[in-house]
């Protein structure tokens, strides 16, 4: 009896070991994050996707050569996903094609005939798919860290967007087959569709920054972008060996803008349905009570060790452990955005072990599909994508902290000269924001930065905004804390004395004057803000449309997107105004 429950030990041992194995390898290859749904409840068993950088019909498509150009390069695309890719567009009924935005110079996916809602569109097998996996799996192409790297350590301690960027660098001038097990795929004729300059203002001089923006929030986090970006690209070149050194900067910065374009992200990864595993179990179930080696309950027992083992290894400790990946879908890349208009998702298909774009809603007939990913600001969206997004929801406005506004000019408005101290107080509170020199030298040192880091946080003390400015919102007008600030501000003596001298007391309004006088101070500051352009809102609008009927093209294509982003920052600025009336 002791050697028969011995040998059934034995089996379940080995039965979880070769489980774990299994799920091992594919949790290296073809695991994929889940999030929440961001349009409704699924019909289906797939996990959806938050996109951390979804490509954009205004993005910089944008490339060195014309549209026409890559359209070429796209059939060659289309040829290869059917025929040797394995990718399936439902019955032919949608094209690669120049976007239908009518400013835009890139490309998008549009319906050939009309689309249901919840038709899948477009099937792309997780093979196929380029991942990045944090914190320490990194490619899922082995070779790129065996090949190319002499520290790993210190190359997976790099941001998610920087291990892509060296992963694209191989594929694009080393190798273009990427290994997957023990198979290999020529990513050539996706590699050559993609755009090969973007329109981001990291490519701009300050100069150029500071006259097509006229926006300072931005030209300084361009700055701190450019400066991380630097010191990272040299810790790049110092853990790869001397076959890596031929990547340039300018080889690094398309890496990490096409990365940052083009990937989808999750916070936990789980593998895919493996039937072998489940299949397995069960014949060992009939083998070891079928061989009585046991009882029906010890077998039982160890199908459930299995089982559990597998969801431990699976779901539970990625999740603990923070697990997170960064995938680029060829075909589905092509997908573009548009907050206001989202027709389709994207979402991992469990069972087929692949990735598919769906619609969400009916798509009419030579209609360009468009996805969405949360919310973005113009200012991440220019910064890291290259494109400004028109009426966009989730736009926002940094203007400098308390501590730069013309006090002067505020009490002027106010009638009435503000109590000493006040000022002092806020700043004990921390709500004056900070200067220039105090944010720099409490800035993040770039040893730091943490391996996925997205750089694109916007709002209170974030990252995005590590001066504390004043931010305004499309959504929410002017930031409620700096109201509060004002209250306090332009409060009385008695006032003061009412709320315990207590800033915290003024975060409800105190009386009608007291509401008066905090929103005139800051519709006045709002006003200089915006008087302080070098152009107005109605001059940019003039220039634009002179821009496009001139058709200057790629020459005038800073220009435009300068002109584009400027009206939206004017546009909210002056219903922030309009607010506070």
């Amino acid at each position: 009896m002791v050697k028969k429950r011995s040998l059934g030990l034995l089996l379940w041992i080995s039965l979880l070991f070769i489980s774990e194995k299994q799920l091992g390898v594919s949790a290296l290859t073809n695991r994929i994050p889940s999030w929440r749904p961001k349009s409704g409840p699924l019909t289906r068993a797939t996990t959806q996707l938050y996109q951390t950088s979804v490509p954009s019909s205004s993005r910089s498509n944008s490339p060195s050569t014309t549209t026409s150009s890559r359209q070429k390069r796209v059939s060659s695309l289309e040829e290869w996903a059917k025929k040797s890719a394995d990718i399936q567009i439902a019955n032919g009924n949608l094209a690669i094609q120049a976007s239908l935005t009518s400013e835009d110079a890139g490309l998008g996916l549009v319906s050939k005939q009309r689309i249901e809602a919840g038709s899948v569109i477009v099937t792309v097998p997780a093979s196929l798919a380029l991942s990045v996996e944090l914190p320490r799996g990194g490619p899922d192409d082995l070779s790129v860290v065996k090949t190319l790297v002499d520290d790993r350590t210190v190359f997976r301690s790099l941001p998610w967007y920087t291990q892509f960027a060296f992963y694209l660098y191989k594929l694009d001038k080393i190798s273009s087959m990427k290994q997957t097990g023990s198979n290999l795929i020529d990513m050539r004729p996706w590699l050559d569709s993609l755009p090969r300059k973007f329109t981001t203002p990291i490519h701009w001089t300050e100069e150029q920054r500071k006259k097509l923006l006229q926006y300072s929030h931005m030209d300084e986090s361009v700055q701190r972008q450019e400066t991380s970006w630097k010191e990272i690209y040299k810790t790049l070149r110092e853990c790869s060996n001397v076959e890596a050194t031929g990547m340039s900067w300018e080889d690094f910065l398309w890496g990490c803008e096409t990365a940052r374009s083009r990937a989808f992200s999750g916070g936990y990864t789980g593998a895919p349905f493996n039937p072998f595993i489940y299949a397995f179990t069960l014949v060992l179930v009939t083998a070891y009570i079928g061989l009585n080696l046991g009882t029906l309950e010890q077998a039982a027992n160890g199908a459930a060790l299995v089982f559990c083992g597998s969801i431990l290894r699976d779901f539970v400790f990625p999740k603990l452990f923070r697990n997170k990946k960064y995938v680029i879908c060829p075909v589905i890349d092509m997908c573009n955005h548009n907050s206001l208009a989202t027709t389709a998702n994207v979402a991992y298909e469990f069972f087929a072990n692949a990735y598919s774009l769906s619609t969400i809603s009916p798509v009419p007939s030579n209609s360009e599909l468009f996805i969405s990913y949360g919310s973005r600001s113009n200012d991440q969206l220019l910064q890291y994508y290259g494109f400004v997004e028109r009426d966009n929801p989730h736009d926002i406005y940094v203007m400098q902290p308390l501590r730069e506004w013309d006090i002067a000019a505020l009490e002027k408005a106010c009638g009435a000269p503000f109590a000493p101290g006040r000022l002092q107080k806020l700043d004990r509170a921390g709500l004056l924001g900070k200067s220039k020199d105090d944010a720099l030298s409490a800035a993040m040192p770039s040893s730091k930065i943490s391996n996925d880091d997205d750089s694109t946080s916007e709002d209170g003390t974030s990252e995005g905004n590590p001066r504390g400015g004043v931010v305004l919102s499309r959504a929410g007008g002017i930031d409620p804390a700096v109201i509060q600030a004002l209250r306090a501000l332009v409060s009385t003596d008695e006032e003061w004395k009412d709320a315990g001298e207590s800033i915290g007391n003024f975060g409800g309004e105190v009386n009608p004057d007291n509401e008066r006088k905090a929103r005139l101070a800051a519709r006045t500051a709002i006003e200089m803000e915006l008087a302080s352009k070098p152009t107005t809102l109605a001059e940019d609008r003039e220039m634009l449309k002179r821009l496009i009927s001139s058709k200057s093209g790629l020459q005038g294509e800073d220009e435009r997107i300068g002109l584009l982003f400027r009206i939206e920052k004017k546009k909210l600025l002056k219903e922030t105004i309009d607010r506070l009336q």
